[in-house]
């Protein structure tokens, strides 16, 4: 699909759903299940920062040391806008375009240098010339992505990308681990886990029915779609401040946060709305489950995965 300027109410018009405000246009197909309003928004600034925390060893925190200056740039899935914003900022002679099927969290600030349109991420990407783009990034987008969509939003990805270009995949694996190896101390978490990863699949709409693999997957779709040097860096983050590394503990003091408002905003409307639990059982869930994220003792982490990758010779 074409990209299309933030004018207009179809994209703009908010739907309540309890207590959570969602976009009216993302809620009617299920292409995108969790919240946009300013909780979420805040939930997403927070999280960017928590990315740089987390990559703090290449030079900008943004990509890879090896990814050398990029002219041309295209974030999927902006969000909030802040890793377009702060690359734009970085590097004033590098173009960031970005798309989101939402525009509603956009900063209302844009730089010169930066291009935030709408698109829904789910048709193919046709709002550019292939060999566009020297390096895409796509992070957290598995809540907005059709489930049979994946391989072929890698290969639009590398349709995208000139010569040699890169492109920077970031999902969660929504699975809780214990470094202590005490996972009874985190059922609350699995059953969370348990709970989401069945209310992905319950929906009549192709659309709504995402993937709770997307993070172990990409790898695989990366090399059917014809890309080279294929690479995933995997990092066990604490949920909580129990690390003995000073750096570590400060990452996970920040995830904690992080992942308390997660696990509320993600799964309320597919895990309610599909009847998984009423919202009073719900909430009971998740209460559990952000106590179960701060047990110091049981260690609690959880993975993330970043896939860095050239693309293959044309």
């Amino acid at each position: 699909m074409a990209a299309e300027s933030f004018d207009g109410e179809l994209f703009n018009r908010k739907v309540t759903y309890h207590d959570r405000e969602y976009q009216d246009y993302a809620l009617r197909r299920e292409s995108y299940l969790a919240p946009i309003d300013l909780e979420e928004e805040t939930r997403l600034r927070d999280q960017h920062e928590l990315m740089k925390l987390i990559y703090r060893d290449w030079d900008n925190s943004l990509h890879p040391n090896f990814i050398e200056d990029p002219e041309s740039v295209l974030d999927c899935g902006f969000g909030s806008g802040d890793w377009a914003y702060d690359l734009a900022e970085y590097d004033p002679n590098c173009t960031v375009m970005g798309v989101d099927i939402c525009p509603l969290m956009a900063p209302p600030d844009q730089l010169d240098n930066m291009d935030l349109q709408i698109a829904n991420l789910n048709d193919r990407m046709d709002f550019v010339e292939p060999g566009t783009f020297d390096l895409i990034h796509s992070r957290f987008v598995a809540n907005g992505i059709a489930a049979t969509r994946w391989p072929n939003y890698i290969r639009d990805i590398h349709r995208l990308l000139r010569k040699d270009g890169w492109v920077q995949l970031t999902e969660w694996d929504l699975n809780f681990r214990s470094e202590a190896g005490n996972t009874d101390a985190l059922q609350a978490l699995q059953e969370w886990t348990r709970v989401y990863t069945q209310s992905l699949g319950l929906t009549s709409r192709p659309e709504g029915r995402k993937s709770a693999r997307v993070a172990q997957d990409c790898e695989t779709w990366l090399r059917m779609a014809g890309f080279a040097n294929v690479s995933t860096d995997v990092r066990d983050v604490a949920t909580c401040p129990w690390p003995a590394d000073a750096h570590q503990r400060n990452i996970g003091e920040a995830n904690l946060s992080n992942m308390k408002d997660l696990i509320r905003s993600m799964a309320l409307y597919p895990v309610t709305k599909r009847q998984l639990r009423n919202i009073e059982q719900f909430q009971v869930l998740v209460d559990e489950a952000c106590s179960e994220l701060g047990n110091v003792d049981a260690k609690p982490y959880i993975r993330l995965y970043r896939d860095p990758h050239v693309k293959a010779m044309k």
